[in-house]
């Protein structure tokens, strides 16, 4: 006998098959519902058969065992073609259906009534059927009963099939993240050892110099190149503490930003002033075009770190007496500052890797200069709090890279300050120094620093001893860590600021602890200023003349 089929049918079969019902077990829970069709009907069989392109497939039967069928000799096949329900009350009374296999051959099919089984999107898969060996007829309210339970069927499988792909997802999402997870694992695991490496490299010639420092025979240029190892080599460890701690608090997000209007020319000016010794160690040329008149909306202290990470990352990245260009641009709504280097340039991958924590790229230069790479993280999530991108782009290894840092434009054409970064020429008159901190030789190196300064020093190591030391002696300068064992520096603060001798003091916290919060805390216990460690003494020095300047504080002299 033959069946037309549907101009759909290519896609009824791919819908059929992606189901996955065809060829899999008896259930119970289909089991179920050809038992409750042939109840609610009164007939001895019920079937749930699925048409696909060759077959009937049996998933369930009730009263007869499960039997396929080839397509064309299918009942349930001239059913499918109704696109809703067939009933046939005596075949032996239906020309078209008197010598049909199924109604002469084994199964000797007389009444039969099915109803097609049809996705939440219309495509027909089957149907679930009732058949009987003598002629019968159906109501409508039977018929209905039969259509509830053919949709029973069908939101159970859609069902099962959402299910499944809901699980298959999640499956590959897992993997996924294990894949990263893993990813992360070892970019960290490399950088840890690489951490230790840049860590320890510098302790040698810092030991080494230390060791000359100790011969009396050593001569004046020897002691002279070991002064210079030691503080090289300690401002380089500075540094990779710094952007240690810089990357952890923004990666936890506890930079909170002051966005104003602020100069681009003054921003970038003190960009170069952080990493000039960069550039100027690889004898590279350097040009800026930049338009004065620019403003961009930022913080005046985060925002020139961004621009100082970009052109460090240019020095290091590009070979010796290489080319860097600053280059501003500005429309109505934003500033882009671009720097571009000749240097040894990106692959496609590198362009987004390079922003990544503890991830290195394959630069040919990536390691010989030092560092950790942790500039360009700290660069693009400082660019992303000021509500700005950072992008980098390259023709490819070898041929350079270009930054692009873009901001907010600000309207306004005043800006915010920009601290000056250069010593003033103002000198300290001698001064009485209090400094607390429970790490004897950072508080015994900061006291022998202000004695060759000229002033006179007190040190202690404890809050209790320095509060017991305030009350017969008076302090002008309190420089004091937070983190002491008997009593923290907030509380020690705000006891001393209670002494009527200490309460004129100039006094600073200078800790490890350096959130905005911290600072915050510090100001409001009584402290004048927060310095993070490690501080660097000729510029704390510095900063102590501008703190009293500012303070129109009367300086004593002894």
């Amino acid at each position: 006998m033959s069946l037309s089929f549907s101009r759909d049918e290519a896609y009824r079969l791919k819908r059929l098959q992606a189901l996955g019902i065809l060829d899999t077990p008896a259930e119970l829970h289909f089991d179920a519902i050809t038992k409750t069709a042939a109840h609610i009907l009164r007939t001895p069989i019920a079937l749930l058969n699925f048409i696909d392109e060759a077959r009937e497939w049996c998933k369930s039967a009730w009263g007869m065992k499960r039997q396929h069928a080839r397509r064309e000799e299918s009942l349930c096949a001239e059913a499918l073609l109704t696109d809703d329900a067939m009933v046939i009350p005596d075949t032996a009374r239906h020309a078209h259906f008197r010598n049909h296999p199924q109604v002469t051959g084994d199964r000797s099919v007389v009444f039969y009534a099915g109803v097609v089984l049809k996705t939440s999107d219309g495509v027909a898969l089957g149907t679930l059927c009732a058949i009987d060996h003598s002629p019968r007829t159906v109501t409508d309210e039977e018929l209905d009963a039969l259509r509830t339970l053919a949709a029973t069927v069908v939101g159970y499988i859609e069902g099962q099939q959402a299910a499944t792909e809901r699980a298959t997802k999640l499956a590959a999402e897992l993997a996924d993240a294990n894949r990263r997870l893993e990813s992360a694992a070892n970019n960290r695991d490399e950088f840890l050892a690489m951490l230790a490496h840049e860590l320890r490299a510098p302790l040698a010639p810092i030991h080494t110099a230390a060791e000359i420092l100790q011969r009396p025979e050593s001569s004046e240029p020897q002691r002279a190149w070991s002064r210079d190892v030691l503080q090289r080599h300690t401002r380089y460890m500075s540094r990779i503490v710094d952007d240690l701690l810089s990357a952890s608090l923004v990666s936890i997000g506890a930079i909170d930003l002051s966005l104003e209007p602020v100069n681009v020319a003054a921003m970038i000016q003190q960009s170069l002033e952080m990493c000039d010794a960069d550039i100027t160690k690889g004898k590279h040329a350097l040009t800026v075009t930049v338009d004065t008149s620019l403003f961009a909306v930022a913080d005046i202290t985060q925002s020139p770190l961004i621009i100082a990470n970009l052109l460090r990352n240019a020095a290091t990245y590009t070979p010796p007496g290489g080319r860097i260009d600053v280059v501003v641009d500005g429309n109505v709504t934003d500033i882009k500052i671009r720097v571009l280097d000749n240097g040894v340039g990106l692959t496609a991958n590198d362009t987004e890797d390079i922003f990544q924590l503890f991830r290195q790229t394959g630069r040919s230069l990536a390691r010989s200069p030092g560092g950790m790479g942790l500039g360009l993280t700290l660069a693009r999530r400082l660019a992303e709090l000021h509500g700005g991108t950072l992008i980098a782009r390259s023709d490819g290894p070898g041929l350079g890279s270009e930054f692009i840092l873009s901001l907010r434009r600000s309207s306004q054409s005043t800006s915010a300050r920009i601290p000056p970064t250069q010593e003033l020429t103002t000198a300290l008159t001698p001064l009485a120094v209090l400094v607390v901190d429970d790490n004897h030789d950072a508080a015994d190196a900061l006291g022998v620093y202000f004695e060759l300064s000229g002033h006179e020093v007190r040190v202690t190591y404890t809050a209790v001893d320095a509060l017991a030391l305030a009350v017969e002696w008076t302090p002008n300068v309190v420089l004091s860590d937070v983190g002491l064992p008997d009593m923290d520096g907030y509380a020690l603060m705000r006891a001393l600021r209670r002494l009527p001798n200490v309460a004129p003091a100039t006094c600073i916290a200078i800790t490890g602890y350096a959130t905005r919060r911290d600072r915050e805390a510090a100001l409001d216990a009584g402290f004048d200023a927060h310095i993070p460690k490690p501080a660097d003494v000729g510029k704390l020095e510095q900063f102590i003349i501008n703190l009293r300047a500012a303070k129109n504080l009367h300086i004593k002299s002894e």
